[in-house]
């Protein structure tokens, strides 16, 4: 550490001379536009690990698959906002490929702007969604192309329900779970949907109605029967749009500096991350590493294998490196393994043991990704946060009549009275069902206890709200589930109070290969899967004797 500070300052000396012509320079190219034009990618994240390189930013095309990281908005908003030169700034907003936590984040970011006085426009050039216009709410202009079309069509959940087609294949899937709020993998086991499902999936889309509809009022001036007549109209073309006041202007793409600044002779617009880049460039390195929060993602499945060896890692990096000051757990998982589950959250519980631990959950903290965190100092959620889910399944497949069909015909030797009981050729005796039940009633207290532990409350108290039930995050938080509303930023600040006040920066502890998908172990199961979302991991499940800390896989992404 002492011969890196030793080489930085070396570095400095070295520039020294060039000070004069660096200013000139930054002289030169400082942004002169009053108008930042920020363009939105379809996948945003809270951190992305690496800067783009110096030749990605002259071929642009290079990064084309990099998300836009909330982070760099809310630090561009941040510069914009003190910069008395910046009149507005306008996001372009695609059609967005994230779910309704992550939208909100990035509405936050729009709000926020406007709260310290700035102008804030959003274009939509392909039109969009409700989740589109929900983020769009926020600004104080929102702009469209004349023949773009918004498609206003509520949220609803779908669901697939498969046990017909297992029927006729010959094939019965036997589910234990523990409580009855718990139906993951009841799509495969029923034919329709389960009342305690209908009634958790109903809350769910009441919350999201409800955070879209206030949206729109708020944010457009519309009252209640305003708005409900935007769902009844369905799909609204540009005059349509302008008509009914959720759009302000019609304009192509390289119309946006012209409406944005009437009168002004040759408007233009200034690129955000050129902006962000001069606001943040520093000639002299710093003499010692800046200590920081630390941001290690729990993001998709909870499974065995390189995901979770990297979040233990990480972990335990953040416990031991001293420029650790505190460490934001984001969660974004439906859960998965019950045991891998259980090693993260020790791993989470050796950190809290001497640095604070705050868990920020993204669209989805529930099972196995409410497990993680249940030990954290505190937990932030967005209001759409689906989390929760405090339960346990297990399920297996039986193939007897399949194999029956087939010709198939299994012999079995065996040791003990119940060696074979995971074999797909036989259903469970009573015995075995028995043998299930206690070690799933077991696990179900064990994670009931420790949410009570975490939460400090009594176990009947948790009890009550868990049952495997899922939660909108503005319900969690009602029900203690959850401490606080909000995203990163509010992640942060939790922090904050915990680390005296002290205001640093986070940083990515994990590389971006976390964020990928699993990849089916069977190349079979890929269009199955793609069908019934989650079915990978039930069928993982069902080839051996692990419980399964898993979000029911029927509930959908709310359109």
């Amino acid at each position: 550490m002492l011969l890196a500070s030793l080489l930085r300052a070396l570095l400095n000396l070295l520039k020294l001379p060039f000070v004069p012509l660096w200013w000139a320079l930054r002289l030169l190219g400082r942004p002169r536009t009053p108008w930042i034009e920020v363009r939105i990618r379809r996948r945003l994240v809270e951190l992305v690990g690496r800067r783009p390189s110096a030749l990605a930013r002259l071929a642009p095309w290079l990064a084309g698959a990099r998300p836009t990281a909330l982070e760099d908005l809310r630090r561009l908003a941040a510069h914009a906002a003190r910069d008395r030169r910046v009149e507005g700034v306008v996001f372009v907003v695609p059609m967005l490929a994230v779910g309704w936590a992550t939208a909100r984040s990035l509405r936050d970011v729009l709000g926020g702007l406007r709260k310290a006085g700035k102008r804030v426009a959003v274009f939509l050039p392909d039109g969009g969604t409700h989740k589109e216009l929900y983020v769009a709410s926020a600004a104080d202009t929102i702009l469209m192309p004349p023949q773009a079309t918004l498609s206003m069509l509520g949220v609803a959940a779908r669901s697939r329900y498969f046990k017909g087609l297992l029927d006729k294949a010959g094939v019965r899937v036997e589910r234990f779970a523990r409580a009855e709020f718990k139906t993951a993998g009841e799509n495969l086991a029923r034919d329709r949907m389960s009342g305690p499902q209908r009634t958790q999936l109903g809350a769910l889309l009441d919350a999201i109605d409800g955070e879209l509809r206030g949206a729109l009022g708020a944010g457009r001036g519309l009252d209640a029967g305003a708005v409900e007549a935007l769902f009844e109209e369905g799909f609204l073309r540009g005059p349509a749009a302008i008509a009914r006041g959720v759009v302000d202007v019609l304009a192509y793409e390289d119309e946006i500096a012209a409406a944005l600044q009437p009168g002004v002779a040759r408007p233009r617009l200034g690129q955000g991350d050129a902006y962000l880049r001069f606001r943040e460039a520093r000639w002299f390195h710093p003499l010692r590493r800046e200590p920081y929060v630390a941001v290690v993602p729990v993001h998709g499945p909870i499974g065995v294998g390189r995901r979770a060896d990297r979040v233990v890692a990480a972990l335990r990096v953040a416990r031991k490196d001293p420029g650790v000051r505190g460490v934001i757990l984001h969660v974004n998982s439906p859960g998965g393994s019950a045991t891998v589950s259980d090693r993260v959250y020790r791993e989470v519980a050796r950190v809290s043991e001497k640095k604070p631990v705050v868990a920020c959950f993204g669209d989805v903290a529930a099972s196995g990704g409410y497990y993680v965190a249940a030990g954290a100092a505190a937990i932030v959620a967005q209001p759409t946060t689906v989390t929760g889910s405090i339960g346990v399944v297990s399920a297996r497949l039986v193939a007897t009549e399949l194999l029956e069909r087939l010709g198939v015909r299994t012999e079995v030797l065996r040791r003990a009275p119940h060696a074979d009981m995971f074999s797909p050729s036989r259903p469970l005796d009573d015995d075995e069902r028995a043998i299930l039940k206690r070690e799933m009633d077991g696990f179900y207290r064990d994670f009931v206890a420790l949410v009570a532990r975490g939460r400090g409350r009594s176990v009947d108290e948790v009890e009550a709200l868990a049952r495997g039930r899922i939660w909108a995050g503005v319900d969690a938080q009602r029900e203690g589930l959850v401490d606080r509303l909000g995203g990163l930023e509010t992640a942060m600040e939790e922090l904050r109070v915990r680390l005296g006040g002290a205001r640093l920066r986070p940083r990515l502890l994990l590389p971006r290969s976390t964020d990928i998908r699993p990849e089916p172990s069977e190349p079979a199961l890929a269009f199955f899967g793609a069908l019934a979302p989650g079915a990978i991991a039930l069928w993982e499940l069902a080839r051996g004797s692990d419980r399964v800390l898993l979000l029911d896989p029927t509930v959908p992404d709310f359109p």
